[in-house]
């Protein structure tokens, strides 16, 4: 009975969004187009994800000769493991030629020959002949029917390594232990070095470029244990949990330097001890993502899942270039559509850099997004008011702000966030947004 609630859950969830292969195979083309950074470099927050998911499937891959990534995307964990595995053939399979296109790309900047990239539809692909083992990451909860696939696939290989993210009874993503809050307190104590020793910024693109704004997002089903357990049935599982596997990242995500540079370095030294740690003390089944080992007729590995950690809450004394504090709103909530209105808002500078208007480069300005009811982004980019000073750190002002109202009527959540131009928005950098909820209006009718 609970398998079949599940089941329904997960299928009426895919009714809502009207999911289908052609708009997930769209959706994935829009994330990979315009992907303009090396992913291999440690300055790429991306790359400790890259090293850990290669660094936890590696142990699997000794003396195997062939090797299956389906859903490989641009296949940067591929190709990784391609390089610490010279004697091994990989060959990655997407349904995104713009994703295939990029694997491409990133095994030839590594100069790899024992790797290959298709275009097709991983459901569907049959493969020429057996391989050793068959990968997946952050790629199986894409699938319609888990265990058909595997059946299926099971024909051609023994072996399965999946790393996926944890789920719960929904089919939500379950983040007990979560450790995404450290890349961006690390990175603020990177852009204060870099502050210090006036290490040089380079010219980036405008924040509302850098966001990705696509709004018909793919189907993801998130799986539990229990679940994992009934899709590999016959086969033996070994499951463990990691912190890698970054959803968020610190603004200015693709900018290089040389502090960039080193602090990634330290970076993926420290979750990869933290791994470890929560290995050692059976809590890592508690992290967001899952190593899952699954060989046909092996001894199943039993583990379960340790109780939940007391919540902590993460208080910080690191001051970043875009800590903020929205005190006020003052004006209306209504309005009519197309309308422009001002308002006040009075902000407070935590952070260690002084904002100013006045920036050639970067300025910093105050503005908006538009939200639906249910908080789904609609406009990215708002007006831009300028600040009336130089606000320096503990420092308290206010600001007019100009707002355009929507186009049609209807509830809305006026989103406010501070933005340093040609850099990032401030809710990138994990400030907080003020939301003020909105009604807009229908227009009068002119006689």
């Amino acid at each position: 009975m609970i398998r079949m609630h599940r089941k329904f859950i997960r299928w009426l969830r895919a009714s809502i969004k009207h999911w289908s292969p052609k708009k997930d195979k769209a959706y994935h083309d829009v994330i990979f187009a315009d992907q303009d950074y090396d992913p291999f470099s440690a300055s790429y927050p991306g790359n400790i994800t890259i090293r850990r998911f290669a660094d936890l499937t590696a142990p699997y891959l000794r003396n195997l000769s062939t090797v299956l990534d389906l859903g490989c995307g641009t296949g940067e964990i591929t190709c990784e493991l391609a390089k610490r595995f010279p004697d091994v053939a990989f060959l990655g399979i997407d349904h995104s030629e713009t994703g295939i296109s990029r694997a491409k790309n990133n095994a030839q900047s590594l100069d790899l020959k024992n790797i290959s990239f298709l275009t097709a539809d991983m459901v569907n692909y049959v493969p020429d002949s057996n391989v050793d083992i068959v990968l997946m990451f952050d790629s199986f909860h894409h699938l319609t029917n888990p265990k058909q696939f595997i059946n299926r696939f099971g024909n051609f290989s023994t072996r399965f390594l999946l790393i996926e993210p944890q789920g719960n009874w929904k089919s939500s993503w379950r983040k007990d232990i979560d450790f995404d809050w450290l890349i961006l307190e690390l990175e603020k104590i990177r852009a204060r070095v870099a502050y210090l020793t006036k290490e040089k910024e380079p010219e980036l693109k405008s924040p509302s470029e850098q966001r990705q704004t696509n709004q018909d997002t793919s189907i993801e089903h998130r799986y539990t244990m229990d679940d994992f357990e009934t899709f590999f049935s016959g086969f033996g599982l070994d499951i463990r949990g990691t912190v890698s596997g970054l959803d968020v990242y610190p603004p200015d995500a693709l900018h290089h330097s040389p502090s960039r540079n080193r602090f990634g370095i330290l970076s993926y030294d420290l979750y990869k001890e933290i791994d470890e740690l929560l290995f050692e003390r059976n809590l890592d089944l508690l992290a967001k993502h899952w190593v899952i080992s699954a060989e046909q007729g092996a001894e199943r590995k039993k583990r379960k899942l340790p109780p939940q950690p007391p919540k902590i809450p993460w208080n910080t004394q690191i001051k970043g270039p875009y800590d903020v504090e929205y005190v006020q709103y003052i004006g209306p909530q209504t309005a009519k559509a197309k309308e422009s209105i001002k308002a006040e808002v009075r902000l407070r500078n935590h952070s260690f850099r002084v904002w100013s208007s006045a920036d050639t480069k970067r300025p910093d300005h105050l503005s908006y997004h538009w939200l639906s009811k249910k908080e789904v982004m609609l406009v990215q980019d708002g007006e831009r008011s300028p600040l009336p000073r130089p606000i320096g750190p503990d420092e308290e002002c206010d600001v007019s702000l100009k707002i355009k109202m929507p186009d049609k009527p209807g509830r809305y959540v006026l989103d406010i966030d501070l933005v340093r131009e040609n850099t990032a928005w401030f809710s990138d950098a994990g400030s907080p947004h003020l939301r003020i909820p909105f009604h807009i209006r229908k227009q009068s009718k002119k006689i």
